[in-house]
């Protein structure tokens, strides 16, 4: 068993309140999940994480604190991984590539392991266009430093691009990854081939 809200660690490791702790945030991301915040009662976590009320008030001062808690240490980790761009600016072109991969398929693989969460913060939140428009934002910016690096056309506008490609990533998320129909590996390969050569057949 592994969380993402803690350390990797499997239960013998876990002490008994560690534990506790842990099955309510997966119950509750489950829960947000599947019904949104509004309709998800303290009552429904606790079940779904085989607790009793009182377990959760002892590490949680309420509903809305424990759901906080979730979402903000997701969009940490989401924003780590967004400006992963970064990364490509030093690199030659021939490197640049392999990491716009391997950051891809960074984010696809946080996309993965945590569906619920991603549901949740990407597709729920009432955040949620707020929530895009900063991440296109960091992209618009690192898509920049690679422009003046020589790694992105010139006269690309960064700001569409950046809304492109969270478009992409966003729907290829919706529509194959959390669906269970393409892996990360895959759709990593698939959003690269995309971004580097688009859709035309260039002329001989």
């Amino acid at each position: 068993m592994s969380y993402f809200w803690g350390e990797k660690m499997t239960n013998d490791k876990l002490s008994k309140g560690e534990l506790s702790r842990s099955r309510l945030l997966a119950a509750a991301a489950s829960e947000f999940a599947a019904k949104g915040f509004h309709r998800t009662r303290v009552s429904d976590i606790v079940k779904a994480a085989g607790l009793t009320q009182a377990s959760f008030y002892q590490y949680f001062d309420s509903k809305e604190g424990l759901y906080q808690q979730l979402t903000d240490t997701f969009v940490t980790k989401l924003w780590e991984l967004a400006d992963s761009g970064q990364k490509v600016t030093a690199l030659t072109k021939a490197d640049a590539f392999h990491q716009v991969r391997e950051n891809l398929l960074a984010l696809f693989r946080f996309f993965q392991e945590q569906p619920d969460l991603t549901r949740i913060v990407l597709y729920q939140a009432e955040k949620g266009e707020e929530l895009h428009r900063k991440l296109a934002s960091i992209v618009a910016v690192n898509l920049r430093q690679n422009q003046n690096a020589g790694h992105v056309r010139i006269e690309l506008s960064v700001e569409v691009a950046a809304e492109a490609m969270i478009a992409v990533v966003d729907r290829m998320t919706t529509r194959y990854l959390l669906t269970g129909e393409k892996t990360a590996e895959q759709l990593a390969d698939d959003a690269v081939s995309f971004l580097a050569y688009g859709i035309l057949q260039a002329n001989e």
